[in-house]
């Protein structure tokens, strides 16, 4: 007997037997006396499974992928960090190397002030902190070298006979300028005090100044040949002329003297030897305001100097409009303007290159504006002459460079008490500026102390420096194989 049971298939037919049913051999199913019916069924649910499992893991496989960000790259490879250039002087000696944060300077002080120093990385991207280190910082850091016009003999030469002067007359501060005549650059520039940019930690903001180039004072009566050659110039004055010089003169408000006892009237010449305010007064009387200011701007008095190596100050030289009598007296003697060391060295350099006003220059290769001129040639030689005659008449003839001919001039000059506003008695500062050799002049030196003791003079504190530094300057030379360079202008 059949027995037939609906199935997926279709109908299975079973079939009666002694021991029960079972399938028709029709059905497609093994019987139990068939040996391979296990291994069978295991082949057949797999290949019935693995597509139930693979086929959702891959469609989640895929919907990852979809979803996953983009892989970060990998990290580039490490970079050596680019060392920081060197600060080097004319003649290549290094005065300033080694790693941003870990810099060190093989001179010791020399020349601090000018080449600052460099610490911990600042917010705006800079390690130097002061000085070249700070204004060159961006070249410095790609490894680029800055040579300076700096020559190291003659930069420690100012500082040594600067800082021995100071300490011996008890100066607050002081400057040196040893400026190269025909080309502006500056050979050297002490200030005092100084410090050991290795040890920066340790010293004061006054010893940090660079004092050449910031420091603004008023000179007193290096300012004179200006204004005796700009009266020349204009034609408001004749070399053989000779001067009304009174012991006093009062002027507005003010009361002007004389130090030195002179006759009562003076030759032009004899007019700078004595250093007459009076006859200096009367001499800028004969200008109009604006144009004595303008004579004083077009020797540098208040004007930004053109280099852009290093931060400077451009002193005062007030609006003429704003003058009242003593204050265009004051300024024919050098009070009642400023300026700093620098500015008064490129200004006595017109004298030395015949006329010719030459932009400092600090930095080798730095762009400036070209030389431009001032005075006539003429003129320029006559007030130099005149500057070679004080130092003979002038009680400088211990300051003398021995063998060179010398033409300088000494100035001393009240200083003022921002504090109290008024210009405290035994005040002083004493500036000696010159040239040599005074017929063919190569270099310009000014010499600055401030507020040395009561009884300092520029001629005994100031001029002597001079002496020193010009006298190794000299020697110096004789050891030198290139010729000087000559200043030109069209």
């Amino acid at each position: 007997m059949a027995l037939t049971t609906p199935s997926n298939s279709g109908h299975v037919t079973f079939t009666r037997t002694h021991g029960g049913y079972r399938p028709h051999a029709d059905a497609g199913l093994p019987t139990p006396g068939e040996a391979a019916a296990p291994q069978e069924l295991r082949l057949r649910r797999r290949w019935l499974v693995l597509p139930a499992v693979l086929l959702p893991l891959l469609a989640a496989l895929a919907g990852f992928a979809l979803e996953r960000p983009a892989v970060a790259p990998l990290p580039p490879a490490p970079v050596e960090a680019v060392a920081r250039g060197r600060i080097l002087a004319a003649d290549g000696t290094v005065l300033a190397e080694g790693a941003n944060e870990a810099r060190f300077y093989p001179q010791g002080a020399l020349a601090a002030p000018v080449l600052g120093f460099t610490g911990a990385l600042q917010a705006d991207g800079r390690f130097g902190l002061e000085g070249l280190e700070y204004r060159f910082d961006g070249a410095l850091q790609t490894g680029a070298d800055v040579t300076l016009t700096i020559d190291p003999v003659l930069q420690s030469a100012a500082e040594r006979h600067l800082a021995a002067a100071a300490e011996q007359h008890a100066a607050e501060s002081g400057a040196a300028v040893v400026l190269e005549a025909g080309t502006g650059r500056v050979l050297a520039a002490a200030s005092y005090p100084s410090f050991d940019p290795n040890a920066w930690q340790q010293a004061g903001r006054e010893q940090m100044l660079n004092r050449p180039f910031q420091q603004v004072y008023e000179p007193g009566s290096v300012i004179k040949p200006l204004v005796v050659a700009a009266a020349l110039d204009d034609g408001l004055l004749a070399p053989d002329e000779t001067i009304e010089a009174p012991m006093t003169l009062r002027v507005g408000q003010k009361t002007f003297r004389d130090v030195a006892w002179h006759e009562p009237l003076l030759t032009v010449p004899d007019v700078l030897a004595y250093s007459s305010n009076s006859a200096m007064i009367h001499l800028g009387e004969r200008f109009e305001p604006a144009r004595l200011h303008d004579w004083l701007y077009r020797f540098g008095v208040g004007r930004d100097l053109d280099l852009t190596s290093a931060f400077t100050r451009s002193g005062i030289l007030n609006d003429w409009h704003r003058w009242v009598p003593q204050d265009q007296a004051a300024n024919t003697i050098g009070q009642n303007l400023s300026l700093t060391p620098l500015q008064l060295a490129a200004a006595y350099a017109v004298f030395a290159n015949d006329g010719l006003y030459v932009p400092p220059v600090l930095v080798e290769g730095e762009e400036v504006p070209p030389p431009h001129r001032v005075l006539s040639p003429e003129v320029a030689r006559s007030v130099r002459g005149m500057m070679e005659h004080v130092m003979e008449r002038g009680g400088l003839r211990s300051s003398v460079i021995p063998g060179v001919r010398v033409a300088g001039k000494t100035g001393t000059a009240d200083v003022f008490d921002p504090v109290s506003g008024t210009y405290p008695a035994d005040d002083y500062a004493l500036t000696f500026a010159g040239m040599f050799p005074a017929e063919a002049p190569e270099v310009v030196v000014v010499v600055m102390l401030m507020k040395p003791e009561a009884s300092s003079t520029s001629t005994y504190v100031a001029a002597p420096v001079f002496r020193a530094i010009g006298s190794e300057t000299v020697a110096y030379w004789e050891r030198r194989p290139q010729a000087p360079v000559v200043a030109s202008a069209e």
